[in-house]
């Protein structure tokens, strides 16, 4: 069990959400490590990191340069990287890893936790849903105007209280707004639900948070992929309702009219996308409880075909 206050983060994955959280945890005298290897280390140790213009004070871990095996253990572990990158990313942080050390992931998706949780002690692991920030990075420069909040929670009731009291005092010192809601299964549900429908929209139609506003297609779209959500989470015992679309309705209308989403950077960058842990998984459940998911289905092939699946 925890047992000890919060001090060095490390952070695995330097993009613009790993960056905005590093920024915080520095700001508040807190030691952050960036934890990447090979070539990425090296360009992360060359060029720096800025983040609303000013550079990031922090260190850079690679667990294959000389003198890796001395790096001091870490207190809190965030992973920020994509899917498709987990498995390397936790490779590359178990040296930093110790009995009391605690892990977060803000990855999209359903599964992340589960899969830290396979290689570490489950108990180190906190259920973390990310919202509402709107961090974007262009080469080694972030910038973000909300850093959003985090939404946390036990995956094992009753047994990681301490750890959760200490996170959320590291966040509060870091100045990062935080929640504990009662059932962290179903807010994990309705991030799912947002992101199958806002982040594949945006990328399918090429246009920002905006567009999803007043009624037109690309509403009527994002609309349509987050109902086959709502039906697979049925099938789930996961309630999706009214409720939960009247806050994603009061979370996008707070969101930069010009805001992209992720995928929407991804697929303008010509990066992979999620499309594999968004379409792919509502397509597999619906064929598992036998439910019609042409929405889902349609836009994993059309991203597919254009090459923004992981390969």
């Amino acid at each position: 069990m925890s047992s000890q206050q919060i001090e060095n983060v490390a952070i695995v994955g330097a993009g613009a959400m790993g960056a905005m959280y590093a920024a915080h945890f520095a700001a508040a005298g807190m030691p952050v490590t960036l934890v990447a290897g090979g070539e990425r280390a090296q360009r992360l140790r060359r060029n720096g990191l800025t983040i609303n213009g000013e550079p990031l004070r922090a260190e850079v871990f690679d667990a294959e340069s000389p003198g890796a095996a001395e790096q001091a253990t870490a207190d809190l572990v965030i992973i920020a990287v994509k899917n498709s990158q987990l498995n390397a990313a936790i490779a590359d942080v178990r040296p930093l890893v110790a009995a009391h050390t605690t892990f977060i992931s803000v990855l999209n998706g359903l599964d992340s936790e589960a899969r830290i949780a396979q290689k570490f002690d489950p108990d180190q692991v906190l259920l973390c849903v990310a919202l509402a920030m709107d961090a974007r990075r262009e080469g080694n420069r972030v910038s973000y105007r909300q850093s959003g909040r985090l939404a946390l929670g036990s995956a094992t009731p009753g047994g990681q209280g301490q750890r959760l009291r200490e996170l959320t005092c590291a966040l509060d010192r870091a100045g990062l707004a935080w929640q504990a809601p009662e059932d962290m299964r179903h807010m994990m549900w309705w991030k799912f639900m947002v992101n199958v429908g806002v982040n594949q929209a945006s990328a399918l139609t090429r246009t920002p948070y905006g567009a999803f506003v007043p009624a037109g297609p690309c509403r009527e779209l994002m609309e349509s992929l987050m109902s086959e959500v709502v039906a697979v989470a049925r099938a789930e015992e996961v309630e999706l309702g009214r409720s939960d679309l009247d806050t994603w309705e009061s979370v996008l209308s707070a969101q930069p009219a010009e805001g992209w989403t992720s995928m929407l950077q991804d697929v303008v960058a010509g990066r992979p996308s999620e499309v594999d842990i968004f379409a792919g998984r509502v397509v597999e459940l619906g064929a598992r409880h036998g439910i019609a998911t042409p929405y889902n289905e349609t836009a994993l092939r059309v991203l597919r075909g254009l090459g923004y699946a992981v390969a």
